[in-house]
């Protein structure tokens, strides 16, 4: 790989690291929120409520550029690495499955009553967006870690089934 797909996937890559980073942080607020006030109903402020809209076209947009059009960086082969990218991928899919958690038992009530309103549904649509932006961040980084602990292919006359060079 060239230095300018690799410098391209990288600043994607923080480009999303980023954006995850905001989204678990307001992940974590909400859950302060909702356990110090159980059984209300709270509204996220404007201000936030845009920052998370633009945490997720940004992250969605350098993930599916790189996806499209920017290979995994080859030539490293990290197994530690790998493995340590490969749990972060992990783990940040165990918060976002919190965050739907926390939300779903918030909302059970409606659901249950099929009191479904515009404000619920798009309650609903922001929340299932941030899941699959989180769920995303975490499928790249899972790559990466794999990537990362495939050994180099070997070429040469000791491996006649792999093209040299």
């Amino acid at each position: 790989m060239t230095a300018r797909p690799r410098s391209a996937y990288g600043i994607l890559l923080l480009l999303q690291t980023i954006c995850a980073a905001l989204l678990l942080f307001y992940i974590h607020m909400a859950f302060r929120i909702v356990t110090e006030k159980p059984g209300e109903l709270h509204s996220l402020p404007a201000p936030i409520l845009l920052q998370v809209v633009i945490a997720i076209l940004i992250g969605q947009g350098c993930y599916w550029t790189r996806l499209r059009h920017v290979p995994l960086p080859d030539g490293i082969y990290s197994p530690v690495l790998g493995h340590l990218l490969a749990f972060a991928g992990r783990l940040t899919s165990i918060f976002g499955g919190a965050l739907f958690s926390i939300y779903f038992l918030r909302q059970l009530p409606a659901i249950q009553q099929l009191s479904l309103d515009a404000g619920l549904l798009w309650r609903c649509i922001l929340v299932f967006t941030m899941l699959f932006a989180i769920y995303c961040y975490a499928l790249e980084l899972e790559r990466l870690g794999a990537a990362w602990q495939k050994p180099p292919a070997q070429t040469g006359p000791e491996h006649p089934e792999r093209p040299a060079g």
